[in-house]
């Protein structure tokens, strides 16, 4: 069983994803969902992510993504993932 300091960084990603996500939708929710799956088809909205969101372009230290690209970037468990690690810096590992 591989430990989850091992795990490779967009694993990571995803369960901090996941975790944000879940802190404020519910976490049965927010580990269900396929990763590909649009937010807004399942009833998130706007708002919701826009507070996930920000909590991650902090953990991430990435620049605040514009209201207008919102839906662009942040569409789904695969594009934040994506984004996060294309664009962020990992936050460090607990251990």
């Amino acid at each position: 069983m591989q430990d989850d300091r091992q795990a490779p960084a967009a694993d990571r990603t995803e369960a901090l994803v996941r975790d944000r996500l879940g802190a404020r939708i519910g976490a049965q929710l927010a580990h269900v969902l396929d990763r590909g799956e649009k937010f807004h088809d399942v009833g998130i909205d706007s708002l919701d992510i826009v507070v996930v969101l920000a909590e991650l372009e902090r953990d991430f230290a990435v620049e605040r993504i514009a209201d207008g690209e919102l839906w662009d970037i942040a569409d789904s468990v695969d594009a934040l993932v994506r984004y996060l690690d294309a664009h962020g810096h990992a936050p460090a590992e607990s251990p």
